[in-house]
């Protein structure tokens, strides 16, 4: 491109360095940087990452960070970004202390950490579990003159609820609301996400009702996580209770709260209450969908309910913005051939051939086949026959 006249842009240059350094030529990269300035097209922050990010690859580790101060003693802009990830790298291959060590370095350079960089360090250690690091770096961060923000604190919080470090919670939870960054929407579902896995639901509600005291609006990912957790926990009453607090109250449970609590109940075959919630549902807000009416489907039929489950399967069908899977058709009329309810069975081919404007024969013929095939066979042939008296078996 030279030899012709042309003369290379930024992002030519760092393509060129990125395919060097994927050949484990850094020399040759670093060498390409050098003349940038010179050909009048300086390097960027894209190339100065690239080239630390290969060093680091390679095991080059005291290169990446002499290559750095290198550069910064060249005039290069101190990037925050750059001086971020060569630290990100650091804490991943030699240590907190190392990097620590580091940044004392660069600060001679006049490059300096921002709370970006320490909230980076700080979620690296908090992975690993690695507390006393942790430590270090936020007296790090304090000795600076800095002050931890709302990311740093539910980074931490966080990994302690993932560790179950409870005591540890609500010391830094007393800490927050002595600060300029008291908890959040965010602090307070990361606190209740974590109580719920470990199965600590009765202080995830205590934190919900202390959330909306303090004027918290919960939002989906609260009350969603609370709910699923209640119903796996079989806290059907609870769950329950919660949905209609929060109704009364004017928040407005979505489509996929409805749907979980829905869920939850027909699988513990509590379908009184779950039709309760659904009626709730329907009156209301948000309109029911395919995922609502298959976990009422499939509630019913456990519960060995199916004549419920055919009236709804019907009420549905009566219904041209209401559809529902092929599937649920096929699970009610396997559990009416188990109950040798051959006759009502035809009813629901009946209601799923109605239902579809292009439905296929053939899905008869697949349908009696899975029941054969379940050991049902004496039902099978029974189903046959009478598919093909109603003309709907090819």
């Amino acid at each position: 491109m030279v030899m012709t006249g042309g003369v290379p842009d930024v992002i030519t240059y760092n393509m060129f360095i990125g395919g060097l350094c994927r050949k484990r030529h850094l020399s040759a990269a670093v060498d390409v940087l050098e003349g940038m300035s010179l050909s009048g097209c300086p390097p960027d922050i894209i190339t100065f990452n690239t080239i630390i990010r290969a060093m680091f690859d390679h095991g080059k580790f005291d290169e990446a960070v002499d290559f750095w101060k290198d550069q910064l003693r060249k005039g290069c802009p101190p990037y925050v970004i750059t001086y971020t990830i060569l630290i990100e790298l650091v804490c991943q291959h030699i240590g907190v202390a190392r990097a620590l060590e580091i940044m004392d370095d660069l600060a001679v350079e006049g490059c300096y950490p921002d709370l970006v960089t320490y909230n980076s360090m700080v979620n690296l250690t908090c992975k690993k579990g690695d507390y006393e690091d942790t430590s270090l770096i936020v007296c790090n961060l304090l000795s600076r003159g800095m002050e931890p923000n709302a990311v740093t604190y539910n980074t931490l919080l966080h990994s302690l609820c993932t560790y179950g470090c409870w005591e540890e919670v609500d010391e830094i939870l007393v800490f927050m609301n002595e600060t300029s960054n008291p908890p959040t929407v965010i602090t307070y579902n990361i606190l209740i996400n974590g109580l719920c896995k470990h199965g600590l639901l009765d202080r995830a509600i205590d934190f919900l009702v202390e959330m909306i005291s303090h004027d918290y609006c919960p939002d989906i990912i609260t009350y969603n996580t609370l709910l699923r957790a209640l119903c796996k926990e079989e806290m059907i009453d609870e769950a329950v209770e919660i949905l209609r607090w929060l109704g009364d109250r004017g928040f407005s449970p979505t489509l996929i709260t409805y749907n979980i609590v829905i869920d939850g109940l027909a699988k513990l075959g509590f379908m009184e209450k779950t039709m309760e919630v659904y009626a709730c549902m329907v009156e209301r807000g948000p309109r029911p969908d395919d995922v609502t009416y298959r976990c009422l489907i499939w509630g019913f039929c456990r519960a060995d309910l199916v004549g419920e489950a055919i009236e709804l399967l019907h009420a549905i069908g009566s219904n041209s913005r209401r559809r529902i899977r092929e599937n649920c058709y096929r699970f009610l009329i396997h559990r009416l051939c188990q109950m040798k309810e051959v006759d009502s069975a035809v009813r629901v081919v009946e209601m799923l051939t109605s239902s579809r404007s292009k439905y296929k024969p053939a899905s008869c013929s697949n349908i009696v086949q899975g029941i054969y095939s379940s050991g049902m066979k004496d039902e099978a042939t029974e189903l046959q026959q009478k598919l093909i008296e109603k003309k709907l078996f090819k």
